[in-house]
Parts: structure tokens; sequence; C-alpha cells
């Protein structure tokens, strides 16, 4: 069994990445560059719908948001991290670009093929070289992106956020792509449009274009609405299962009751597990790209799992990864508290790493920034990990939270995986010079940059990852399990 259930509004944090749903006007969009004119004269700056406080948005008339990422009959989506807003229909959702594997709005399925084609629209930023031009800039990514030539492909100038800004339309690359270059605050951001020369797709990339162009809005310091905590219940195992969460997290959540999979010699040993609650938040942090060290589709995916420990027994009850002994282990952990240099060294073996379910077939390679955090009836350890299968870079969108909590009576184990940006682990494997020399010992190498990036990480304030920590243990506190 299945529910979804979703919340219109969102909270401001240290970290939002959001989506919103409210209620304005679009202004007309700015022109499209054609063959024939290289250069079109910058179109007025678009004025949104006056807000009225006295509308039933869910929107605040207090909110500080740049008017066109208030009211609206479309979506909004926020990320103060990259200080940006802008609108989009409501038929199109949130997902990611296949071709940057970047968080991206996409619109219905074109076609019935296997892979149907998806208009889409995302944004990219990279810092702006203040020494070169914004046409030089423009130039040298499109020499990067595309084999042709960039001369060869209509330019126009235009406003977008009150900053001027360079279009090029027909960039040629698995299909062609409209690019928004916009410099703003050190920063130059891309928003890109694809495919936009299939007849199937114009229609949803004119409505695309029309409204994230005129809406997208930059944001100071401070800018975000308020909404209160949303709580989700759910009832298993005979109990009454709930937690609040604030929506700047995801837009809504997703509960299921996952069966039982045995033990089998037909499967990986991490495919087997009790039965579990399970609360999943789809597009949390904006649906930004991840990776849980879980299985399938739920790597992908923030969530709590809930387990009935009378369950364990026959999973795995002689492995130090299975279900009786990380119960136990998590138990004892509980009894005598985090030892205050635990997680001060990178791990290695499994007798070192702290208490974690469900087992995988990977090993934690790390600890971080350790609490012993307790909720009503109960109480565990939040840390930052990140699970690997042998030496090497560890990448930022693999480095997660995690909870490992016990109901007092010990009946119920909670699990909780939430990814997190530390900006500390690089996003992209970095080179390596020293490799093929005589010399270089790849594992010590890996230790040394690992201790280095360890003591950033357990020195790094609560509230300066994304999304908070301080967030994700409100979370955890406030789990309730109740008959």
């Amino acid at each position: 069994m299945k529910k979804f259930l979703n919340f219109v509004g969102i909270l401001a944090g240290p970290a939002m990445i959001a989506i919103i749903a409210l209620s304005a006007c679009t202004p007309e969009a700015p022109p499209v560059p054609t063959q024939d004119s290289q250069i079109i004269a910058e179109p007025a700056t678009p004025t949104p719908e006056i807000f009225n406080p006295l509308d039933p948005s869910p929107t605040p008339s207090e909110s500080k948001l740049p008017m066109t990422c208030q009211v609206t009959d479309l979506n909004v989506y926020i990320d103060s991290t990259g200080r940006y807003c802008f609108a989009y229909p409501k038929r199109f959702t949130f997902g990611t670009q296949p071709f940057f594997n970047i968080p991206a709005v996409m619109g219905p399925a074109i076609g019935s093929s296997e892979e149907p084609l998806l208009a889409t629209f995302a944004v990219e930023a990279a810092p702006y070289d203040s020494h070169k031009g914004l046409d030089q800039q423009v130039d040298e990514f499109l020499r990067g992106f595309t084999v042709a030539a960039p001369e060869s492909m209509t330019r126009a100038r235009i406003v977008v956020g009150g900053e001027a800004a360079v279009l090029v339309d027909i960039v040629p690359v698995q299909l062609s792509w409209r690019i928004v270059f916009v410099p703003h605050d050190g920063q130059l951001y891309r928003l890109m449009y694809w495919p936009i020369d299939v007849p199937e797709a114009t229609a949803d990339i004119d409505e695309l274009y029309q409204t994230t162009l005129n809406s997208f809005a930059f944001l100071s310091e401070g800018m975000g609405p308020a909404f209160s905590l949303q709580t989700v219940s759910w009832s298993e195992f005979g109990q009454n299962i709930s937690l609040s969460y604030d929506p700047v997290l995801a837009p809504g959540v997703e509960t299921e009751t996952i069966p039982a999979v045995p033990v089998s010699d037909q499967i990986l040993f991490a495919g087997s597990h009790p039965a579990y609650a399970q609360i999943r938040f789809p597009g949390f942090q904006g649906g930004r790209a991840y990776d849980l060290p879980l299985l399938s589709s739920d790597k992908r995916v923030a969530q709590v799992m809930v387990f009935r420990t009378a369950d364990f027994p026959g999973f795995g009850d002689d492995s130090p990864q299975g279900f009786v002994r990380q119960l136990q282990a998590l138990t004892d952990l509980l009894q005598t508290g985090v030892e205050p240099d635990r997680c001060a060294q990178p791990f290695s073996g499994y007798e070192s790493a702290l208490p974690f379910l469900p087992w995988t077939n990977m090993q934690q390679a790390f600890c971080a920034q350790p609490q012993i955090i307790e909720f009503d009836g109960g109480k565990g350890i939040r840390y930052l990990t990140y699970y690997a299968q042998g030496p090497g870079p560890m990448l930022d969108d693999q480095v997660f939270y995690t909870f490992q909590g016990l109901t007092n009576d010990g009946q119920f184990y909670i699990s909780a995986f939430f990814p997190v940006q530390t900006g500390i682990f690089p996003v992209e494997p970095p080179p390596c010079p020293k490799c093929g020399e005589p010399d270089y010992d790849p594992i010590a190498e890996w230790r040394l940059v690992l201790m280095a990036q360890l003591t950033q990480l357990n020195s790094r304030p609560e509230d300066r990852f994304g999304p908070s920590l301080i967030l994700l243990d409100e979370v955890v506190q406030s789990i309730q399990i109740s008959d």
C-alpha cells in the first residue's frame, strides 16, 4: 500500500532548495532571436501582477521574495543556495536533466516510445571572470560545449532578472539548445532549454521559456516566505508512525509498507531485509541528484525506515553487518555514548564503523559530526558518512546524514537517510597527477586527502550544510511510534 501526501508551501531555511505551488500572472516573454535578426533590443523588465494581501494563496503578504516569485497560478522554484527563483507551468514536474545530471523542470512525455522526449529547463552557475567580457565567456563555454562555431549561432541581447544577458539559439548538442547567459554577483548563470528543434516539443518549450524567463529573479539575503511544519502519519505494525518536516526539504512525502525479502542465494545479501514502514521524500532539495548506499531506485530518494526488531533474526545472524548484530551494536553504543575521537580518522574495517542498517555491500569509509539525538520514546545516533567499495575520491553527492535509532522498549529500529551538500568534497573525480609513478601509493594518498577533508567536515558548523543538520535533527526528534 502506498500513499502520497503533498504540501503546498515552503519554509525558509539556512540552505533552501524547494518547490512551492503559489498563484499570479506571467508577463509576455522576451523575444526569441531569429536567423534574420542577430541582435534584438533589450525589452523592458517584466512587470508582475500586484500582490493582493487578501488573496487566499498560501504565500504570506510579508514575503520578501521578488514579486515574480510570489503570487502566481504557476509553480515556483526557489533556490536560496544559488540565490534565484522562477515560476514554471503546473503541468511540468521536477526531475533530472539527463545531459548534465542536474535538477530540471521536465515537461510531459512526448510520444509513446520507451524513452520519450521531454522538454526541459535547467539552471547552472559558474564563477564569472571579471577580467573577461560576457561575450568572451559565452564563446569559451560554447567552444567546449558544442563542435559548432559560436559565430554560426543566433545571438540576442535581453534582460533577465534585471541583468543584461546574452541569449544564444540553436546550439547543436544531442538535438539543439537555447541558452541564456546571465552574469550576477560574481556568477555566470546559464538558463538552458532543450530541445528547441523538435516540432513536437515546440509548444512545451515556448511555454517553459515564457514562464521561466519572465519570472526569473535573483534573491538577496534573508528572502523567503514562512510556513509551518508539516506532519505525516502512517499506520503499520499495529502502531501509528508519525514525523514532522520542514517543507523546505521536500514538497511532499510518500508512505509505503515494504514487504520482507527473505535471504536467498539467488539475490545479493543486501537485497534481503525484514518488512519495514517507509516514509520517502521525493524531490528532496529540489530534486538534486545524489547517490545513497541503497539498492535500486531508493538510492536517489531521501527516506526514513521503521523496522520491527522482532523480525531481525534470520537476516545475517552470523555477519557483523547483519540485522541482529547491528541492533546489538546500536544498543551498546547508546548505553556507553560516543567516544570524542570516534570519528577523527577514516575507518579501516567493519568493526570500527558506527551502527548502520539496512546492511549493504559497501563499507563505511568514515563518520563525522556524531551526536546522540532523542525522540519521543527513544534515541539514536546521527552522523554524516560515506559508503564505498574501495579507496577513491569522495564525491559530494554521495555524502549523507543518517540516523540510527531505537525505541526505549527495544521493539522498533529507525533508520533515516538524507543527502547533504558539504562544499568540502569534489563534485567530480579530480585528476590524479601522480598516478603511474613508481612510488605512488593510492591508498596512502587517499587516506591523506580524506584526513584533511574529515577534519574540515567535523569542524564545520551544523548550519553550514545544505540542508542544515539542525533542520534534519528536527525531523528525527519529531518521530513518534505509538499505539
